[in-house]
């Protein structure tokens, strides 16, 4: 009856150890997905102008794009013309929002 009971123990214990391999393939390919949306596309357009606050609209390849900008470049982007032409590096971020990184006047 104990060797049952030992048997039993040891399998449940060898069975746990494996389930966690699959935690950290999940981890791995969320990881890429990651440091796929962190690099940096750069793309030439013209400034179409403020959608609000922290936005700005560039249409680039025919297309008007929104991006969000942070506070260390909102006063470049208030100084600039609407039609003018850009020179914009964004990231993709988590959520899929357009994330200004550098924008200059050409």
């Amino acid at each position: 009856m104990k060797k049952l009971i030992v048997l039993t123990l040891s399998m449940l214990l060898l069975l746990s150890a494996c389930g966690t391999s699959g935690q950290s393939e999940d981890k791995s390919s969320s990881d890429n997905k990651n440091a796929a949306s962190e690099e940096a596309v750069t793309k030439e357009g013209s400034f179409v102008g403020l959608a609000d606050s922290h936005t700005i609209a560039v249409n680039i390849d025919g297309k008007e794009t929104t991006l969000q900008v942070d506070e260390d470049l909102q006063d470049k982007v208030n100084s600039i013309e609407e039609g003018k032409k850009v020179e914009v590096q964004y990231t993709k971020g988590e959520n899929g929002v357009l994330e200004l990184k550098s924008i200059e006047t050409k």
